[in-house]
């Protein structure tokens, strides 16, 4: 079959109804011998009229669509074309559908043989991507598409990302390929006749030197190594850093490193608060590097989210250790149930379960296995079922002290002279890396709520009638059938339903919880740990009972942590009408970095913001008492062109204020209407927006602009892809869509919000406004004035309606970044001359 005909199909319709929207454009690049032969573009002309969102989106208006054919014109070529060619599609269920009922409106019945998704091949052969969208996975693989979602580019790329795949696939090791063979014949379109015949004519070899067996499949082989590196000064570091890569020599960035070093060469405890702009994260790589080289101590540097964690190493160190020709072994580490358990894995593949969540799910765990250095998680990103069927095995697998991947994560981090992690892991580090004595934690603002997170458990009902589910009932293909099968038929009543009766135990525990009726839950946890009790006593010792006892033996762990809960009341309750949105939070001691079993000579809290009112009083608890100092390091340059507008003629803030919500759209509309660009706004809550967004349906000039919003069921990711392709579009978010985005578009740029992004009030409600609150609002304020700010040259506006931070105690803690002349209060005209200065 890899050597067949393919032709490779993209359309562009007007909408997504298959019932009522029409195909605007479409092309089919021809294959041959793995080759392409040709292509075959055409613009359709039976609807002229296009929405705005779908001209902006396709780059395709009513003009070009004029005097082309109509489909039913072109159908019969288009069917005798597509002969005798395998269909393939970057999804396939829409293009063919889409094509199926053109066709059949014309009288004819196309029905392709053989059918192949590349999104379903990218997910199997390219298990690490992140994003499986045609232009983001071609970025990724180098595959040039400069103009997405426009037939003629996209049918192109498809294609040859399809012969990249072959690529990947020809060269994957016939042990693994006759595995995803037998798996692939469970799935919907055509992979099991591709990969047969690549199968069927591969020669039989010895698999690659890099790979080896582990159990009954083959993962990538890797050696831990350590070098020896020479001495540097931070000066020498820093110069040589400069002179290499022609970087700005900062002055600020130099001090910052030397002020790290030194503390940790005299064993002293350091908070930092140092501006954007200056080079925080090349400064304190070049203060360790130079440490370790100087005095063979490891340091422990950690940040607060993977992005910044990836940036720093993959980005910023790479960039480092090329330019200093610097050979070290640096490493991340994270808890042990981060990586990759292959014990679990060996029990997935036995598991026989044609649901194709689960057959595509071990697919990209045997095609990742050949690649992965780490057995890191995070690289596979397993979401939803995927993780729910991982964990399911996990448990049943119990915990062993053989685990491949974390033994060989512990052994590099144990011989790395810079370990790299995240504030969630920091705990884990101090517990595995014994000597661990230096530590630089970025982001600093971030601990404390990352620490508090990791002492929190959260149970859902949705996670506890899954996991009983995943048991089964005698007459399902799962763990109770299985053991059944290979046991005494006499207990299967007895187990079904002492199943049935747990099953039942969780809807009446969360309804309990949501009724607020607290000791009913109790009672409830204690008859269902009796069932568990009685279940396990009664398969213990028996056939292959251990995947089925670890399971109920879990879910028995689960109910007593919850009984433990109760009864300490250490927990708090996220209530919703909706049951299935109730959480049960458990909370379990605090850490602290600073205990008897960890000895840190020093520790440096680093961040943007880390400063409150002056004073650095809110990091007390961190340092448990230890006496510790303080430096500020700023950039007086950090928001010299950039504005902060704050309007003068608007109410106060009240989102149930209709005057409030119309100036809000007053001033979203001048700017739109003036700089014809596109716009974010940031709002409060959802409330708020959604409001927003309706009104907008009834303003007219909104009609010229694509309005997209932020809700609970699109990812961030995926809207700021098309905020990122669209030139007139508005953004309507929430300060939860803020973090790690990066608007891309012209060098004027301007961000609006409603409110300053203080968070909504825990339990406690203000007793930690100035140790949490404030720095966690003023943090996320400089961040998104940062994005309207890339660089020296831009300038940028921040439109702020809420004139708090002009009379507030805390005005000082947002304000100090820009200089007075920046900050403007004034009335809507004066807005325009300003966005006139853009």
């Amino acid at each position: 079959m890899i050597n067949q005909k393919f032709a490779v199909v993209d359309l562009e319709t007007s909408g997504n109804n298959v019932n009522k929207d029409s195909i605007i454009q479409l092309s089919i690049v021809f294959i041959d011998k793995r080759e392409v032969t040709g292509q075959y573009t055409t613009f359709l002309g039976d609807r002229t009229e296009l929405s705005v969102f779908i001209q902006d989106l396709t780059n395709i208006d009513g003009d070009m669509l004029k005097g082309a054919p109509l489909f039913r014109e072109v159908a019969r070529e288009l069917y005798e074309m597509l002969q005798g060619h395998v269909f393939v599609a970057h999804n396939v269920d829409f293009d063919l559908t889409f094509l199926q009922n053109h066709f059949r409106h014309c009288g004819l019945d196309y029905s392709p043989h053989l059918t192949l998704d590349t999104v379903e091949l990218s997910k199997i052969f390219l298990p690490a991507e992140n994003s499986f969208q045609l232009a983001e996975i071609t970025s990724k693989i180098g595959i040039e598409l400069s103009n997405a979602h426009r037939a003629d580019e996209d049918a192109l790329a498809t294609a040859r990302l399809l012969l990249f795949l072959f690529e990947k696939m020809v060269n994957t090791n016939s042990e693994t390929l006759k595995q995803l063979y037998h798996l692939s014949k469970h799935l919907r379109f055509s992979l099991a006749d591709l990969i047969f015949s690549i199968l069927s004519e591969a020669e039989l070899e010895a698999p690659p030197q890099n790979l080896k067996r582990y159990n009954d499949f083959y993962i990538n082989r890797t050696d831990v190594s350590t070098h020896e590196l020479p001495q540097y000064t931070v000066g020498e570091l820093y110069d040589r850093y400069i002179e290499v890569t022609g970087a700005e020599y900062r002055a600020e960035q130099l001090k910052l490193a030397n002020e790290i070093f030194s503390h940790f060469e005299n064993g002293r405890h350091l908070a930092v608060e140092a501006y954007t702009g200056i080079g925080k994260t090349g400064a304190l790589l070049i203060a360790a590097i130079s440490f370790h080289s100087l005095y063979h101590e490891q340091v422990l540097v950690s940040t607060s989210r993977k992005i910044l964690q990836n940036q720093m190493v993959n980005i910023e160190l790479d960039r480092l250790t090329r330019a200093l020709e610097l050979d070290m072994a640096f490493t991340n580490f994270k808890g042990r149930e981060n990586y990759l358990d292959l014990n679990a894995v060996s029990a997935l593949l036995e598991m026989e379960d044609n649901n194709p969540e689960i057959i595509l799910l071990k697919m990209r765990l045997l095609t990742w296995l050949l690649e992965t250095e780490t057995g890191d998680l995070s690289e596979i990103g397993l979401r939803g079922p995927e993780q729910a069927y991982y964990k399911t095995m996990l448990i049943q697998t119990g915990r062993r002290e053989r685990h491949y991947y974390f033994s060989l994560a512990l052994e590099k981090a144990r011989r790395a002279p810079i370990v790299f992690t995240n504030h969630y892991f920091i705990q884990d580090c101090l517990e595995q890396l014994e000597g661990v004595k230096y530590i630089i934690v970025d982001e600093a603002h971030q601990l404390k709520n990352a620490l508090d997170q990791r002492t929190e458990t959260e149970y859902t009902y949705q996670d506890m009638k899954f996991f009983v589910g995943q048991i089964g009932t005698p007459r399902q293909n799962r763990l109770l059938s299985s053991y059944i099968e290979n046991n005494d038929f006499r207990h299967a009543y007895l187990l079904e339903d002492l199943m049935g009766k747990l099953n039942d135990h969780v809807d009446m525990l969360f309804n309990a919880i949501q009724a607020k009726n607290l000791k009913s839950a109790g009672n409830i946890i204690d008859r269902a740990l009796e069932f568990c009790s009685i279940f396990l006593g009664t398969i213990r010792g028996t056939h292959s009972y251990q995947p089925l006892y670890n399971h109920i033996h879990y879910f028995s762990v689960t109910l007593s942590d919850l009984a433990r809960a109760f009864e300490k009341e250490n927990y708090h309750i996220h209530h919703d009408r909706n049951i299935q949105r109730l959480k049960f939070i458990v909370r379990k001691p605090a850490f602290s970095l600073f205990s008897k079993t960890h000895d840190i000579h020093s520790l440096i809290m680093m961040s943007g913001t880390l400063e409150v009112k002056g004073a650095f009083k809110h990091l007390d608890g961190v340092f448990n008492g230890e006496a510790f100092d303080t430096a500020i390091i700023s950039n007086e340059a950090l928001f010299s062109n950039t504005r902060l507008f704050i309007p003068d003629d608007i109410p106060a803030f009240d989102q149930n204020d209709d005057e409030y919500i119309y100036a809000m759209l007053d001033y979203m509309s001048m700017y739109l209407s003036e700089t014809e660009s596109k716009l974010l706004v940031i709002f409060s809550s959802y409330e708020l927006l959604n409001k927003v967004y309706e009104l907008t349906k009834e303003v007219e000039l909104f009609d010229d602009f694509i309005v997209l919003r932020q809700n609970r069921t699109v990812s961030p990711d995926k809207l700021l892809m098309q905020y990122n392709q669209l030139d007139n579009v508005l953004l309507l978010a929430t300060s939860s869509f803020s973090e790690g985005i990066n608007i891309e578009g012209t060098d004027d740029k301007c961000i609006m919000l409603s409110k300053l992004p203080f968070p909504v009030p825990k339990n406690d409600g203000f007793q930690s406004f100035y140790t949490d609150d404030l720095p966690q609002a003023v943090f996320q304020f400089r961040q998104l004035a940062g994005r309207v700010k890339r660089n020296t040259q831009d300038k940028g506006l921040i439109l702020l309606l809420d004139d708090r931070i002009l009379y507030k105690p805390y005005r000082n803690a947002f304000l100090k970044y820009f200089p007075e002349e920046n900050i403007i209060n004034g009335s809507r005209k004066a807005f325009k001359r300003y966005l006139g200065d853009l």
